[in-house]
């Protein structure tokens, strides 16, 4: 498990480093953001760092709160970025809506109440600890995982249609790609729900597809601005092509 830990913290904080220069001028800072949001959020996943932290927070858990709605303004960003980016205004108007902003809330409240039903004392991150302690905290768990998945899982479902249709489009290789990485992570953040109330046989499963979905998104997004790169290369064969696709769209243009 540390592994994939670790592996998703590292490829996040490289990716990261590599937006630096970019986000100083002022460039794309939106996904930078979106960036930063997700390396805080796998370094909080991180044991070590976690059990520090959530010390010096009284020892009660309050750092997997806090993290799991950095998670869920990583994802609305995401989806906002994305959708806008590939002109899926359907998308955009579910997810920056009335439908979204009520799917928000409905998930932070379901993710507090289950939260504070559990006797959470004793930092441990991923809340195994909790969970470990039977009685009616083994039995909430599952549902407060569930819960904290449930609005990425509602984003992704509606990032799925213009990401497959990107995949499938004449639009340059490494934006299909990067499409499908990011249509990767969009399905295993929608999978992540059932299983997360899946049984503990599965555990590894589930850590599979919850840091799969991370590194769909990141690496995804990370090809998109990288093809945008390419695509200003002076006689570049792609740029008149990226002038009609993402590009056109915003994926990579300057500022916000």
């Amino acid at each position: 498990m540390a592994i994939l830990e670790w592996t998703t913290l590292i490829v996040c904080g490289v990716v990261l480093l590599v937006r630096v220069p970019d986000a100083i001028q002022g460039r794309n800072r939106i996904v930078f953001g979106i960036l930063l949001l997700a390396t805080l959020c796998s370094f909080l996943s991180v044991p070590g760092p976690y059990e520090a932290i959530d010390r010096l927070l009284g020892g009660w858990n309050a750092t997997d709160l806090i993290r799991r709605y950095l998670i869920f303004a990583t994802v609305l960003l995401v989806g906002l970025r994305v959708t806008t980016g590939l002109a899926a205004v359907r998308g955009h108007r579910l997810v920056a809506g009335t439908t979204g902003r009520w799917a928000l809330g409905l998930s932070c409240l379901a993710v507090a109440v289950t939260f504070f039903l559990m006797d959470t004392r004793g930092s441990s991150a991923g809340l195994l600890g909790v969970s470990d302690s039977g009685g009616r905290n083994a039995g909430l768990v599952p549902y407060y995982a569930a819960a904290g998945r449930t609005y990425p899982a509602f984003v992704s479902l509606f990032l799925m249609p213009p990401l497959l249709a990107t995949v499938r489009s004449r639009l340059p290789r490494l934006v299909r790609i990067g499409a499908l990485l990011m249509l990767i992570g969009a399905l295993c953040a929608a999978l992540s729900v059932p299983a997360s109330l899946a049984p503990d046989a599965w555990d590894l499963a589930q850590y599979v597809v919850n840091y799969a979905a991370v590194l769909g998104y990141v690496l995804g997004l990370a090809l998109f601005w990288f093809s945008g790169l390419m695509a200003q290369r002076p006689r570049s064969p792609r740029a008149a092509l990226h002038g009609h696709g993402l590009h056109g769209h915003g994926l990579h243009r300057n500022g916000r």
